[in-house]
């Protein structure tokens, strides 16, 4: 798997770990309520049997502080509130076969920004959806054609920071097996980067992030053949 790629995908896969935890993290335990501090009180006196006949040794003093503090332990003491049971998760599916990337990187230090970015993404038959990223959805199915993320870290975009979002360059990637077949994905990619390119002011690059050339566009063309000829 090609460097780059792995980037990608550990990038998506951080939002969503970052997102359960935030989700599913363990609420706030209950602290129980401290007791109270409270100055000891003056000793009584001991008081000293009369003539008049009292009888008796004198009453021990009771240390009032101790009584107190007893007394206030059962006070409003709760048991810790019990955790709530962890929310199932929808089972992983299996990882892709193959994910081909294409970079736009903006020309001569020219920096991409928000209103740019979401008229070309619109204008190409993009949709803002999951992950916070852009996909090419097919009619009748839930699974993208390919994405379009942004390439500088965190990946994603925020929707409403489009009026101060920048960035110096974008990544589209698709991954196999998707809802097409491998070389009409391909190929709806490929045009739909060409397009950006002319509307961002950038450079189409590779997986490798050099130029993106014809023989590089033949060697992918037969590399997605040779994938539908394995999986028939």
């Amino acid at each position: 798997m090609e460097t780059s790629t792995l980037r990608w995908i550990l990038i998506i896969v951080g939002i969503v770990i970052v997102g359960s935890i935030f989700l599913f993290g363990n609420p706030d335990k209950k602290r129980k309520p401290k007791a109270s501090r409270k100055a000891k009180k003056e000793l009584p006196q001991r008081r000293e049997p009369t003539l008049e006949g009292d009888a008796g040794e004198a009453e021990e003093p009771v240390d009032d502080a101790e009584s107190a503090d007893q007394g206030e332990l059962n006070i409003g003491a709760t048991e810790p509130a019990p955790k709530p049971a962890p929310i199932p998760r929808k089972p992983a599916g299996p990882p892709p076969d193959k994910i081909i990337t294409l970079f736009l990187l903006a020309r001569d230090n020219h920096i991409i920004n928000g209103a740019e970015l979401l008229q070309a993404a619109v204008s190409t038959g993009m949709e803002y959806g999951d992950m916070n990223i852009f996909h090419r959805v097919q009619e009748g199915s839930e699974q993208a054609v390919f994405s379009l993320a942004n390439a500088a870290k965190p990946g994603h975009f925020e929707r409403d920071e489009w009026n101060t979002f920048e960035t110096s360059g974008v990544a589209l990637f698709m991954a196999l097996p998707g809802p097409l077949n491998a070389l009409d994905a391909w190929d709806s990619m490929l045009a739909t980067a060409r397009r950006m390119s002319e509307i961002l002011n950038s450079n189409l690059l590779d997986g490798e992030r050099v130029p993106f050339t014809r023989q590089r566009e033949a060697q992918v063309r037969e590399e997605m053949r040779e994938y539908e000829r394995q999986k028939s």
